[in-house]
């Protein structure tokens, strides 16, 4: 079995774009798990949170994340809210965890009132920024994103790993 490459971080910070382009690169496949369970529950991330609840995706979420290591080699873009107490430690053990770094303000920018991004009109926005923060240092790299192209940070994430 190889190693899974994953990237993690607030939205806005590119992981679904450079884990795309970083597969490509490395000749991997790219999961990101978001979009597995958009398939598995058959309606967007924001009709989840709108139908089911935010703590019925985040159940999924967890379920999907602890189920990666049977897949093989690959890379793997974790939701914002992915990253976990009980998540991070099992993919640190499946190969390097990135966290793809921002600032809020550039996340809000990237972001904006995005309606596909449920928590993104939160009234406590830079709250879950900073809690979130604090679990994505828990990563065993950090790439800074800002002021950089997405091939420069494809570019930096591949030396990491």
């Amino acid at each position: 079995m190889g190693e899974t490459v994953t990237l993690a971080g607030f939205m806005g910070s590119g992981k679904s774009t450079v884990g795309r382009l970083l597969a490509m690169r490395l000749k991997r496949p790219f999961k990101d798990t978001d979009a597995v369970i958009e398939d598995l529950e058959g309606m967007s991330v924001a009709e989840i949170f709108k139908q089911k609840g935010e703590e019925h995706f985040r159940d999924i979420e967890r379920r999907v994340i602890l189920s990666t290591p049977e897949e093989g080699e690959r890379v793997l873009a974790v939701g914002g809210g992915g990253f976990t107490q009980e998540t991070i430690p099992y993919l640190n053990r499946l190969g390097p965890t990135v966290h793809l770094d921002l600032t809020f303000q550039e996340a809000v920018r990237r972001v904006g009132r995005d309606p596909r991004r449920p928590l993104a009109n939160s009234p406590d926005l830079f709250g879950l920024f900073i809690k979130r923060r604090a679990l994505y240092a828990r990563a065993t790299h950090r790439v800074w994103t800002e002021n950089l192209t997405v091939d420069e940070v494809v570019d930096a994430v591949a030396r990491l790993v």
